[in-house]
Parts: C-alpha cells; structure tokens; sequence
C-alpha cells in the first residue's frame, strides 16, 4: 500500500506514462522529416488523447473504494505544449470517451473542474514556449496547484463533496511527481534530438568545407584561364551572333567563377585579415551596388542605420550581407519594400533585413542555411545563405528569421558587442525610436 492507494496502480499509471515518452524518443529518431508547428502540435494532442483515455479507464483505487486518476497530466502537458485549440480538443474528446463510461452529477461536476486547463492554456501556452527547463517545470506545476486548488473550492464548498485529506494529499503528490517527470523527460528528449540535428548538420558541414577546400581552387585556376582566352576571342570576332554566344559563355564562367568563391569563403577555417568594419559605410556601399538590380525589379529600399563597428574580415563580411541583401530583392520578382536597418540591445547589435516579398513556410525556414538548400529552384544554388550563416557564426552572432507566405521575410542579424564596437556609437547619437535596454 501507498497511503491509502494500491502501489501496483499508481506504478501502471506511471509505466504507462514513461512508455508514451520512449515511443516521443522513437518517433523523433524514425520520422527525420522537419517538424512544423503543427505536427508537433497534432503529435501532442494525439499522445495526450491517448494517455487521458488511459487513465481513465485505470484509475488508482483507495481503500475506501473511491477512484482517483491522473488524467489531468496528460491534460496540463499536451495543453502546455501543443496549444489552446489542441487543448480545448482534448477536453471535448475527453469529454466525449467520459460519456461512454456513463454520466453522473458527479461527471458534470469533474467537466466543470478540468475546463479550467484549457482557459489557463489561453494565458500560459506562449509563455511556456519561450521559457527554459526550469520555468516550463515551474509554469506546468503552477497550473497543476491552480487546478487542484479549484477542484477543492468546487468539491468541498460548492457541492459538498469533500473526499479524505489523505487522499487529497497523495493524490496531489503524485500528480506532482508524474508532471514534473513528464515535462523534465520531454524537455531532455527535445534538447538529445535537437544536439543529435546539430552534429549531423555540422558533420555535413565539415564535409562540405573538406571538399571545398580541396577541388575549388583548381577549378577556378582552370577557369581563370578559359575566361582569359573566351575574352580574347570576343575582342577579335566580328560576327555578332558568335559574339551572342560568347558573351553567354562568358556569364556562365562568371556565375561559376561566384559558385566557387562562395564555396572558398565557406571552407576557409578562420579569417585571413582581421580589421575593425564599419557596418553602417559597409551596408550603404551595398545599397549603391543593388541599385540597379533594385530599379530593375521596382524594389523601394528604405534604411534606418547607426555608426556601428564589429570585428572581421571585411571581404567575407561583405559577402555574406551582399548575399543576403541580394536575396531579399530577388524574393519580390513583382516590386515591394526593402528595409534594412539598426538596432543597439543590451550585449549585442542587431541588423534587420526586412522584404514583402514571396515569404517562406516553417519548414522552408528551418532548412535555410543548410547545404545546397534554395527556394529559387533551379535558379539558386543555396551557397549564399550557407556562406552567410558560416559566417555570421565565425563572429560569435546569430541570425533569427521570421517569415509568412506571401508577407514577406525578416532577417535578424545579431552580433555581440567588441571592445572596438562599443567606443564607435554614443548613445545620445542614437534616433528617438532606438532603445537602450538596461
């Protein structure tokens, strides 16, 4: 016995959830497609239907002959994690198996208790989701004390069903130990899956820069001469269609010739020439070369910058905002608006590369930055993005996207601050609309 439960109960009850949570570990190492929003939100209103019909059906049993499950777990997790609608679902469907068992005051009274969980979900569900381990604990056991307190008030006030002290008491304490296991178990699933993605993605990457490393400058040596030669034919030839074609064969060099540069700036393991780069010339340099590109697609490019300074190798610094720079106005083919701003935070610069143009889904998103990824077809080769994300990570920042199909994409480029950096801007120089974060 356990208090006043079975301990073989209690013990099913908890098998059972450790069993749902291997079979999370499983599928996230067989099922290697991208997870959007909404399959880890149907993946979790699923596995909660499943636990919450199980646990209806195997309720602890006291000595005194009264029923007492763990359903509400599956409940607050799968309400936490998946959202309010997979939430409201779960208490319909959970609702809906409750009738088939039969229906009594006392189901209507347990219907009023647990519609609290997804109301709360409504206020906690965005909260939880940016929050780390320790506060997602926090937040899930902070509704479970919420929803206990409320099943008391409901039972022993209002409809005078008050059930012994020794049962409330356990009962709670095992709620609380099967949530916190939950949610501490499923965080660490999450964090091995997302450490397991990041070594094979660097692993991929590896492979990437040894082969770069090792063929790009023979064949742009090779190049470099064919282009020499192709340049001189065009020079004495007078028929203009062998010049059509000439030149056409000059552009495709040059387009390989760029191919390898970028595979050259991704194999090269540290810079070459370290220097103090004024972000703000940097970018307004940028701006002048895209013009044409930007008249040509009717793209408006409006620019918000600071005299900010970071430390790099101005060559492929450069590079990596050109690429990025040079996506964003290839993403509006029908014309739009290109912002490109500056912010100061804390500890760290921010660059916001803003277009209304094609826009990207979350699947599209997660991709971006990894080998040979385009959303150009054809036209792309996805050595632009790569490039730019190696090298954004060479200088210890990171870079942020947000996207909607057909609203347009937004880069945020953040860079830590330098010893040099900090001494480049005053903050009195800073435009009204800027914050400092203190």
């Amino acid at each position: 016995m356990f208090g006043v439960f079975l301990m073989s109960d209690i013990l099913v009850n908890v098998l059972f959830l450790l069993v749902m949570l291997f079979l999370t570990q499983l599928f996230l190492d067989v099922y290697k497609k991208d997870w959007a929003t909404k399959d880890i939100k149907v993946f979790v209103f699923l596995s909660g239907l499943v636990s919450f019909i199980f646990f209806v059906f195997f309720p602890f049993s006291s000595n005194e002959g009264m029923n007492y499950d763990i359903r509400v777990v599956p409940l607050i997790v799968a309400s936490l994690y998946g959202g309010p609608l997979a939430s409201f679902c779960l208490y319909i469907c959970g609702f809906v198996v409750r009738l088939g068992l039969g229906i009594n005051e006392t189901s209507w009274i347990t219907a009023s208790i647990y519609a609290l969980i997804p109301v709360l979900t409504i206020f906690f569900h965005h909260l939880f989701l940016k929050a780390n381990r320790n506060h997602k604990l926090w937040i899930s056991i902070g509704i479970l004390f919420i929803h206990m307190c409320f099943s008391v008030i409901i039972n022993n006030f209002i409809f005078h069903l008050a059930a012994p002290f020794s049962i409330i008491l356990i009962g709670a304490l095992i709620k609380l130990v099967c949530i916190v296991l939950t949610v501490w178990t499923y965080e660490k699933i999450i964090l091995n899956h997302q450490l397991k993605n990041e070594l094979l993605e660097m692993e991929k990457m590896e492979m990437v820069s040894h082969l770069s490393a090792s063929v790009a400058h023979e064949i742009r040596n090779g190049l470099t001469g064919a282009k020499g030669f192709i340049q001189l034919l065009k020079e004495n030839e007078k028929d203009p269609q062998k010049q059509k074609y000439i030149g056409i064969a000059l552009s495709e060099l040059e387009r390989s010739d760029m191919i390898i540069r970028d595979f050259l700036t991704f194999a090269k393991p540290a810079p070459e020439k370290v220097e103090t780069i004024n972000v703000e010339q940097l970018l307004k340099e940028l701006i002048e070369i895209l013009n044409p590109l930007s008249h040509m697609n009717s793209i408006v490019v409006k620019k918000d910058l600071l005299p900010i300074s970071i430390i790099g190798e101005k060559r492929v610094v450069q590079q990596a905002l050109l690429n990025m720079l040079k996506n964003a106005v290839e993403a509006m083919p029908n014309g739009g608006e290109l912002t490109i701003s500056m912010k100061q935070h804390k500890n760290q610069y921010e660059i916001v590369i803003q277009d209304t143009g094609l826009g990207m889904d979350e699947v599209q998103m997660k991709r971006l930055g990894k080998p040979y990824f385009t959303t150009k077809g054809q036209k792309g080769t996805g050595l632009g993005l790569m490039v730019a994300y190696r090298v954004i990570q060479q200088l210890n920042g990171q870079i942020k996207v947000n996207s909607e199909k057909g609203k347009g994409t937004a880069f945020h480029i953040l860079l830590p601050f330098t010893a040099e950096s900090n001494e480049t801007i005053d903050e009195k120089m800073l435009p009204k609309e800027i914050h400092i974060h203190t």
